[in-house]
C-alpha cells in the first residue's frame, strides 16, 4: 500500500452530467410542472473512497442489506444552499416540499438531446428537519420505488421528472439534514447521501457557515479549511444566538442584564434600551436583521429572514402546548395559537422558556453541524478539533 494508497476524498462534482450539465451527485429542486426545474445551489459535494460504507448511519446500512444484489456503494456529503429555491417557492406560494434528483448520477453519461428512463428504489432516513410524505411519489423511511426520466422538449431543452422522490423541508430551521439512499433496478450499484440544507444565507451568521461549506473539493487541505472555517463560524453563529437568547430571556423574565447582554463580569456599561420585554424582543429580531442589507426586497425575496424563523418556531413552541393528539411539526394551526398564546396569552416567565428552548435547539443544530461533519471528514494522523 504505502505511497499508493487510495485518498480518503474526492470531489463529488468532477464527474459531469454531459446531456444535463450537472454533477453526478443527488440534487435538490422542484419540479416546476416540467417547465424549468428550480435547483437549490450545492455548495459543496465530497466522495468517500476508502471504506465508504462505514459511514452509512446503521438504518441505511440495513436498507441496503436487503438488497443482496448491490456490490458497490458510493457515499457521499452534499452541502446546499436553499434560498433561491426557498425564495422560488415562497413567491410561487407552494409548500416547502422538494424533490430529490438523481438524473445526474443515474445517466451520467447521457448526450445532449438524447432521452433516458429507468427505475430507482430510494428511502430516507437519520433526517433532523426534513420529513416523509406518505402520499404517492413521496419519500419514506423504507424503500419505494420511483420512476427518472429525461426527455428532450422543443428539440433543444433537456427535462428532467417525473414530480416524485419527494420530502417536506422544516420551514423554521436554519439546519436540516437527511440521507438518503438510491438503488437503480438491475444494477449492483448505490448511492448513499448525506444532504446537508443551509435554508437561509442572508443573515450575516448564516452566511459565513455557508461560505464555510463551499469551501470543501475533496483535497485534504480543503478538508481542513473548511472544518476550520465551519467551526469559527458556527461559534460565531452560536455566540450572537446566545446573546439574542440571553438579552430577550432575561427581559421577560424581568432581569436586565449589561449593555453587552451576556452578564459577563469586567466593567460593564449599564443597560439603558427599552424595559418593555416585547419592544425588546422586536428590537433584538430586528439587530438580526441588520446585517442583512440594501439590496434584499422582500417582494423578490420572500422566504423568511433568520429572525422570522426563530419567530416562528417561538410561536410553534407555544403552540405545541395548546393542542392536543397528534398533529404535524411545522403546521400553520400550531404556530396560529402559539402566536395568539405569545402576543395575548402567556405569562413572562412562559415566553421566556419558549424564546430559550427555541434558541437552545438553533445552537444545537449548529453544533451537530460542525462535530458531524469533523466526524465524518475526519483525516487520518490529523486530530479533530
Amino acid at each position: 500500500w504505502g505511497c499508493h494508497s487510495l485518498p480518503m476524498f474526492r470531489s463529488g462534482l468532477e464527474r459531469i452530467c454531459p446531456g444535463l450539465k450537472l454533477g453526478c451527485v443527488p440534487h435538490i429542486g422542484h419540479f416546476n410542472d416540467g417547465q424549468d426545474y428550480k435547483l437549490a445551489r450545492i455548495l459543496s459535494a465530497v466522495r468517500f473512497t476508502k471504506e465508504p460504507h462505514d459511514k452509512i448511519p446503521s438504518e441505511g446500512f440495513d436498507l441496503l442489506m436487503r438488497r443482496d444484489g448491490v456490490m458497490d456503494i458510493e457515499v457521499y456529503l452534499a452541502m446546499y444552499d436553499m434560498q433561491d429555491l426557498r425564495d422560488w417557492l415562497y413567491k410561487k406560494s407552494h409548500p416547502y416540499v422538494v424533490n430529490i434528483l438523481f438524473h445526474a448520477w443515474l445517466f451520467e453519461l447521457l448526450q445532449y438531446r438524447k432521452e433516458a428512463e429507468g427505475d430507482i428504489e430510494v428511502a430516507i432516513f437519520a433526517s433532523n428537519g426534513v420529513f416523509p410524505v406518505s402520499e404517492e411519489g413521496g419519500l419514506v423511511k423504507g424503500l419505494r420505488t420511483f420512476k427518472q426520466n429525461v426527455w428532450v422538449k422543443d428539440k433543444i431543452y433537456m427535462c428532467m421528472g417525473p414530480d416524485n422522490v419527494r420530502c417536506r423541508v422544516d420551514r423554521q430551521r436554519l439546519i436540516c439534514t437527511f440521507w438518503s439512499l438510491c438503488i437503480p433496478a438491475g444494477e449492483e450499484r448505490a448511492i448513499a447521501t448525506k444532504h446537508v440544507l443551509i435554508n437561509e444565507t442572508h443573515t450575516h451568521v448564516s452566511r459565513e457557515i455557508g461560505a464555510a461549506c463551499s469551501e470543501l473539493d475533496g483535497a485534504v487541505p480543503s478538508v481542513l479549511n473548511h472544518l476550520q472555517k465551519l467551526l469559527q463560524s458556527v461559534q460565531n453563529a452560536t455566540h450572537r444566538l446566545s446573546r439574542l437568547m440571553g438579552r430577550v430571556e432575561g427581559a421577560f423574565d424581568g432581569i436586565f442584564l449589561d449593555a453587552r447582554g451576556d452578564g459577563t463580569l469586567g466593567d460593564p456599561q449599564p443597560y439603558r434600551g427599552s424595559l418593555d420585554p416585547m419592544e425588546v424582543w422586536e428590537e433584538q429580531l430586528a439587530l438580526l436583521d441588520r446585517s442583512v442589507g440594501e439590496f434584499h426586497k422582500p417582494s423578490e425575496r420572500p422566504a423568511p429572514l433568520l429572525s422570522e424563523m426563530i419567530r416562528r418556531r417561538v410561536y410553534e413552541d407555544l403552540g405545541k402546548k395548546r393542542r392536543s393528539g397528534k398533529f404535524p411539526p411545522d403546521d400553520e394551526e400550531t404556530i396560529d395559537a402559539g402566536a395568539r398564546a405569545f402576543l395575548t396569552g402567556s405569562t413572562g416567565s412562559e415566553r421566556a422558556q419558549a424564546v430559550h428552548r427555541v434558541l437552545i435547539e438553533c445552537i444545537q443544530d449548529l453544533e451537530r453541524l460542525a462535530e458531524e461533519n469533523a466526524e465524518m471528514l475526519s483525516v487520518e494522523g490529523v486530530p479533530i478539533a
